[in-house]
């Protein structure tokens, strides 16, 4: 590699960790000015390379470059700078180190984002994070519902109010739970709506029988996490079923949203507080308090006796 073109991958890699920094601040502009200024020095790098610059250093810096357009949310760039390096080897694209390029499915998050931010947004980005998050969204949605209809209403709804907002989400930050706030928020206007229609509010809940993803990305019903269920009858088990939806339906939207964070979202106490502005203990004590609830509405029904939460 020349002086000159390791001068400019150089300060193309100072300025693409300033603009990492910057991300991680929130400070998105910042960083977007970073990445392309990076970019532009690492595009001039790869040009160099081309009159007498070795294999591997082109490839190299074509690879760099490539991550940086991604970061900027350039993603014909980035796909015409891998397109470049599979021409000075074709056996590049079967690599492992080019793999995560390729592959839209693979990319974090911050490329997604950032990828579907532009206009237009990138289709296959916004696919790939439609599919990654879709199903926990739906799944926290039914949860709160308790309504297979209105959770798919109220999850389209939340996919929406993000797509709307697109140009203002910031790549560095947590999608995840940003996606369930919009959801949780827009619940529970929903909800208040509904309180103050009375008796004309159409929000009766339906049974918890739809699945879930637990912690290793499996599904499984909310009645499937009670001990010793399958020992129960099938129409036992619809009974329980009811029940659940019953207890579920007597607790206060705020310790059902944290009970359904708790135990379905896989949220700790402490991320929890963070959104309520509580302490941990805080949280903690909520999530006894709705298991209190729980346990004495269930007691009280007809199987309570074989019941255990």
């Amino acid at each position: 590699m020349t002086d000159k073109i390791q001068r400019l991958m150089s300060q193309a890699a100072s300025l693409g960790s300033l603009g990492v920094a910057a991300r991680q601040q929130g400070e998105e502009a910042a960083a977007d000015a970073y990445f392309r200024e990076a970019l532009a020095l690492a595009l001039d790098a790869a040009k160099r390379t081309t009159d007498g610059g070795s294999h591997p250093t082109r490839l190299d810096i074509l690879r760099e470059a490539a991550r940086l357009a991604l970061d900027c949310g350039e993603v014909a760039e980035a796909r015409r700078l891998m397109d470049d390096a599979f021409s000075v080897k074709a056996s590049t694209k079967f690599e492992d180190e080019w793999a995560e390029l390729q592959d839209v499915t693979a990319w974090p998050d911050r490329w997604l984002i950032a990828a579907i931010r532009r206009d237009p947004p990138d289709v296959q980005a916004l696919d790939a994070l439609a599919n990654r998050y879709w199903k926990p969204l739906f799944g926290r949605c039914q949860l709160l519902t308790l309504n297979h209809q209105k959770a798919s209403d109220l999850a389209q709804e939340a996919w929406c109010r993000v797509l709307r907002a697109r140009h203002t989400l910031k790549p560095g930050g947590n999608f995840p739970a940003y996606l369930t706030t919009i959801a949780t928020n827009l619940w529970r206007d929903w909800y208040r709506s509904a309180q103050r229609a009375g008796e004309m509010a159409d929000h009766r809940l339906e049974s918890l029988e739809a699945a879930y993803p637990n912690e290793d990305g499996e599904s499984m019903a909310l009645v499937d996490r009670i001990p010793d269920l399958k020992a129960l009858s099938p129409e036992q088990q619809t009974l329980l079923a009811m029940d659940i939806d019953e207890a579920l339906e007597q607790l206060t939207p705020q310790l059902r949203e944290v009970l359904v964070a708790r135990f379905i979202t896989g949220e700790s106490c402490a991320e929890i507080g963070q959104r309520y502005g509580r302490t941990e203990q805080s949280i903690s004590g909520w999530v006894r308090q709705a298991l209190r609830e729980m346990k004495l509405h269930l007691e009280g029904a007809s199987l309570g006796a074989a019941v255990k939460v």
